[in-house]
């Protein structure tokens, strides 16, 4: 709250910072590249650098993993599901080869498949897989089956590769999420040292200080924000609008997902995209006109829809 004396005991970098690991990272670049640029002129711009400069080592090498983990893990998750999803294909080939050894209505065939395609085409996942599993074990050392066998073992190793991979994949980002935000809070702690470092350095003028910290980036972060996640093929209410200088009026939005969005405006909190919106890709982090977004004289419901099929949208919306 401006004017409260409250306001200079708290860390307004690690809050201003929060929930926004693109702004930290660009902020902490600044920081460092600017200090080490007077670190050979300025003692104090020496200390600040040591302190600071091994934990942002940190944050950015967390930083750099948990970019790509989350870039890649709704591909890996997608693939998986397109093997599911094709499976049924590749069942009609396994049994039409089968039967051309083993007639359906014989003792054998009922054997390798005792429920028919159900167990391999529906049910859980893990179900599915092992059904493959199964038929495998069924077909044991059969020799009149070797080579479907063997087509059949070499889905079963890609299917099983994949469904591991997509879990592990879940898991190393959430991982990576937690190192990454203790590392964005002990960064931001050595920065707000540094703060009061410099501050003392330059007491008489404080204006000089202000050369080591993206003023004008900070200022941006400290935007009415909002944080939203929308689920696949789902429409989410963000804000509702007010209309002051309607045609110049933007918003910011970072898109933290794998996924495309279409934002838009609607008469309506429950609206649904129209002809008018603006397409959000994927990992990004852009300004963009309510005037695009639809009549922004008299809609006045800023929404979301994702696009994709499988993964939750996870968005920062900012409104400048």
């Amino acid at each position: 709250m401006a004017g409260s004396i409250s306001g200079l005991f708290v860390d307004v970098f690690e809050i201003g910072t929060r929930g926004n690991y693109n702004i930290a990272s660009e902020f902490g670049k600044y920081h460092v590249d600017t200090l080490f640029l007077d670190s050979t002129t300025s003692p104090v711009a020496l200390i600040c650098y040591n302190n600071v400069k091994p934990k942002w080592d940190i944050f950015e090498a967390n930083h750099n993993i948990y970019l790509s983990q989350t870039g890649t893990q709704g591909g890996e998750v997608l693939s998986f599901k397109s093997m599911l999803r094709n499976m049924p294909i590749n069942v009609d080939d396994w049994q039409s080869k089968i039967k051309g050894v083993y007639a359906i209505n014989t003792p054998r065939f009922k054997a390798l498949f005792p429920n028919g395609k159900n167990s391999l085409n529906r049910g859980k996942q893990k179900n599915r897989v092992n059904a493959v599993l199964a038929l495998i074990t069924t077909i044991g050392t059969d020799a009149s089956l070797a080579t479907i066998k063997a087509t059949i073992q070499a889905f079963y190793t890609t299917l099983l590769a994949a469904f591991n991979h997509k879990d592990s994949a879940k898991l190393m980002t959430h991982i990576d999420s937690s190192d990454l935000e203790s590392s964005r809070i002990n960064m931001c702690i050595e920065i707000e040292g540094n703060f009061g470092l410099l501050k003392t350095e330059n007491k008489a003028t404080p204006s000089l200080s202000a050369k080591y910290f993206n003023v004008a980036l900070f200022n941006n972060s400290q935007q009415t924000s909002f944080d939203k996640e929308v689920k696949a093929r789902s429409t989410k209410n963000v804000l509702q609008r007010t209309f002051v200088n309607p045609i110049t009026q933007q918003v910011r939005i970072i898109n933290s997902t794998d996924t495309t969005v279409h934002v838009f405006l609607s008469a309506r909190r429950a609206g649904l995209v129209g002809l008018v919106f603006v397409i959000i890709p994927p990992l990004s982090d852009e300004k963009y006109d309510l005037k695009d977004m639809g009549d922004n004289t008299t809609e006045k419901f800023l929404n979301i829809y994702n696009t994709d099929t499988k993964i939750k949208a996870i968005l920062t919306i900012k409104v400048v």
